[in-house]
Protein backbone atom coordinates (compact mmCIF):
# COMPACT_ATOMS: atom_id res chain seq x y z
CA UNK A 1 0.00 0.00 0.00
CA UNK A 2 2.83 2.65 0.89
CA UNK A 3 4.55 2.10 -2.81
CA UNK A 4 1.08 2.82 -4.40
CA UNK A 5 0.35 5.58 -2.05
CA UNK A 6 -2.85 3.88 -1.08
CA UNK A 7 -3.04 5.40 2.16
CA UNK A 8 -6.69 4.23 3.38
CA UNK A 9 -5.45 0.67 2.89
CA UNK A 10 -2.07 1.57 4.94
CA UNK A 11 -4.47 2.97 7.21
CA UNK A 12 -5.82 -0.43 7.72
CA UNK A 13 -2.50 -2.08 7.87
CA UNK A 14 -1.21 0.62 10.81
CA UNK A 15 -4.45 -0.54 12.73
CA UNK A 16 -3.98 -4.61 12.05
CA UNK A 17 -0.61 -3.59 13.55
CA UNK A 18 -1.99 -2.19 16.29
CA UNK A 19 -0.52 1.01 15.49
CA UNK A 20 -3.47 3.14 15.41
CA UNK A 21 -6.69 2.21 17.18
CA UNK A 22 -9.26 1.07 15.49
CA UNK A 23 -11.75 4.34 15.94
CA UNK A 24 -9.17 6.58 14.49
CA UNK A 25 -10.07 9.83 12.61
CA UNK A 26 -9.42 8.87 8.96
CA UNK A 27 -9.86 12.03 7.44
CA UNK A 28 -7.23 13.47 9.82
CA UNK A 29 -4.90 10.15 9.65
CA UNK A 30 -4.59 9.87 5.65
CA UNK A 31 -3.43 13.47 4.66
CA UNK A 32 -0.91 13.19 7.36
CA UNK A 33 0.12 10.19 6.10
CA UNK A 34 0.62 11.77 2.65
CA UNK A 35 2.39 13.99 3.45
CA UNK A 36 5.07 12.16 5.75
CA UNK A 37 5.38 8.94 3.67
CA UNK A 38 5.22 10.40 0.11
CA UNK A 39 8.28 11.88 0.12
CA UNK A 40 10.16 8.78 1.74
CA UNK A 41 9.00 6.68 -1.34
CA UNK A 42 10.91 8.68 -3.30
CA UNK A 43 14.08 7.39 -1.67
CA UNK A 44 17.44 9.38 -0.90
CA UNK A 45 17.43 9.03 2.62
CA UNK A 46 16.97 11.53 5.30
CA UNK A 47 18.46 14.72 2.97
CA UNK A 48 15.83 13.92 0.27
CA UNK A 49 12.95 13.48 2.62
CA UNK A 50 13.92 16.87 3.66
CA UNK A 51 14.57 18.60 0.59
CA UNK A 52 10.64 17.25 -0.16
CA UNK A 53 9.17 18.39 2.97
CA UNK A 54 10.51 21.77 2.71
CA UNK A 55 9.55 21.80 -1.10
CA UNK A 56 5.73 20.74 0.69
CA UNK A 57 6.21 23.62 3.29
CA UNK A 58 7.12 26.07 0.52
CA UNK A 59 10.69 26.40 2.73
CA UNK A 60 13.58 27.73 0.84
CA UNK A 61 17.34 26.29 1.11
CA UNK A 62 18.16 29.04 3.80
CA UNK A 63 15.03 28.01 6.01
CA UNK A 64 12.58 30.38 5.20
CA UNK A 65 8.90 29.77 4.38
CA UNK A 66 6.32 31.56 2.49
CA UNK A 67 3.99 32.56 4.69
CA UNK A 68 2.15 30.14 6.64
CA UNK A 69 4.50 27.33 6.01
CA UNK A 70 5.89 26.77 9.31
CA UNK A 71 2.77 27.29 10.91
CA UNK A 72 1.14 24.56 8.75
CA UNK A 73 4.07 22.40 9.49
CA UNK A 74 3.51 23.03 13.76
CA UNK A 75 -0.05 22.13 12.87
CA UNK A 76 0.24 19.15 11.46
CA UNK A 77 2.85 18.04 14.06
CA UNK A 78 0.81 18.67 17.01
CA UNK A 79 -2.42 17.09 15.11
CA UNK A 80 -0.30 14.03 15.14
CA UNK A 81 1.02 14.59 18.75
CA UNK A 82 -2.20 15.63 20.21
CA UNK A 83 -5.42 14.04 18.36
CA UNK A 84 -4.11 10.92 16.82
CA UNK A 85 -3.49 8.61 19.32
CA UNK A 86 -0.98 6.01 18.43
CA UNK A 87 1.27 3.79 19.82
CA UNK A 88 4.38 1.63 18.14
CA UNK A 89 4.50 -1.89 19.49
CA UNK A 90 8.12 -3.32 20.76
CA UNK A 91 8.40 -5.85 17.63
CA UNK A 92 7.61 -2.68 15.21
CA UNK A 93 9.97 -1.00 16.89
CA UNK A 94 13.03 -3.20 16.32
CA UNK A 95 12.40 -4.22 12.66
CA UNK A 96 12.11 -0.16 11.86
CA UNK A 97 15.41 -0.02 13.72
CA UNK A 98 16.92 -3.13 11.21
CA UNK A 99 15.34 -1.71 8.37
CA UNK A 100 16.66 2.28 8.98
CA UNK A 101 19.87 0.58 9.64
CA UNK A 102 19.98 -1.53 6.33
CA UNK A 103 18.83 1.47 4.42
CA UNK A 104 21.56 3.68 5.76
CA UNK A 105 24.53 1.05 4.54
CA UNK A 106 22.46 1.10 0.90
CA UNK A 107 22.54 4.81 1.58
CA UNK A 108 26.35 5.10 1.52
CA UNK A 109 26.91 3.10 -1.63
CA UNK A 110 24.00 4.94 -3.48
CA UNK A 111 22.77 8.54 -2.36
CA UNK A 112 19.64 7.77 -4.07
CA UNK A 113 18.35 4.38 -2.53
CA UNK A 114 14.72 4.18 -1.67
CA UNK A 115 14.13 1.14 0.52
CA UNK A 116 10.66 1.24 -0.44
CA UNK A 117 10.69 1.10 -4.51
CA UNK A 118 13.99 -1.54 -3.84
CA UNK A 119 12.14 -4.09 -2.26
CA UNK A 120 8.63 -3.52 -4.37
CA UNK A 121 10.30 -6.54 -6.90
CA UNK A 122 10.45 -9.06 -3.88
CA UNK A 123 6.91 -8.10 -2.62
CA UNK A 124 5.41 -8.51 -6.46
CA UNK A 125 6.90 -11.64 -6.57
CA UNK A 126 5.71 -12.85 -3.57
CA UNK A 127 2.37 -11.59 -4.56
CA UNK A 128 2.29 -13.24 -7.93
CA UNK A 129 3.73 -17.04 -6.95
CA UNK A 130 2.11 -17.27 -3.40
CA UNK A 131 -1.42 -19.00 -2.66
CA UNK A 132 -2.08 -17.87 0.70
CA UNK A 133 -5.50 -15.83 1.22
CA UNK A 134 -3.81 -13.13 2.85
CA UNK A 135 -1.43 -12.45 0.10
CA UNK A 136 -4.18 -12.95 -2.45
CA UNK A 137 -6.69 -10.22 -1.00
CA UNK A 138 -3.61 -8.12 -1.06
CA UNK A 139 -2.72 -8.72 -4.35
CA UNK A 140 -6.65 -8.13 -5.39
CA UNK A 141 -6.36 -5.01 -2.94
CA UNK A 142 -3.69 -4.23 -5.13
CA UNK A 143 -4.80 -4.23 -9.00
CA UNK A 144 -8.80 -3.19 -7.99
CA UNK A 145 -7.55 -0.06 -5.64
CA UNK A 146 -8.98 -2.17 -2.75
CA UNK A 147 -12.18 -2.01 -4.63
CA UNK A 148 -13.08 -4.57 -7.62
CA UNK A 149 -16.73 -4.05 -7.39
CA UNK A 150 -16.95 -0.31 -8.77
CA UNK A 151 -14.38 -0.62 -11.55
CA UNK A 152 -12.00 -2.91 -13.59
CA UNK A 153 -8.08 -3.54 -12.92
CA UNK A 154 -5.71 -0.46 -12.71
CA UNK A 155 -3.53 -1.33 -15.17
CA UNK A 156 -0.65 0.66 -14.56
CA UNK A 157 -0.41 -1.29 -11.18
CA UNK A 158 -0.87 -4.21 -12.83
CA UNK A 159 2.25 -3.31 -15.46
CA UNK A 160 4.47 -2.45 -12.77
CA UNK A 161 4.12 -5.15 -10.72
CA UNK A 162 4.55 -7.89 -13.50
CA UNK A 163 7.39 -5.46 -14.48
CA UNK A 164 8.82 -5.83 -11.11
CA UNK A 165 8.02 -9.17 -10.68
CA UNK A 166 10.60 -9.66 -13.67
CA UNK A 167 13.50 -7.20 -12.36
CA UNK A 168 12.28 -3.90 -13.74
CA UNK A 169 12.31 -0.56 -12.10
CA UNK A 170 9.26 -0.26 -9.81
CA UNK A 171 9.51 3.48 -9.78
CA UNK A 172 6.51 3.77 -12.59
CA UNK A 173 3.88 3.24 -9.90
CA UNK A 174 0.53 4.97 -10.01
Amino acid sequence: HLANKDYASLVNDFIDLQILPKDCDRAKVVPLMDKALSPYIKGGGAKTYERELRKTYKFDDDGVGAVGGFQAMTQDALTVLNDIPFSIPAYFAILGRAIVTLEGVALTGNPEYGIIMESYPFIARKLLKEDTPLLQQSLQELLYNGDNASGGVKFSRLIALVNSAGGNSADSQE
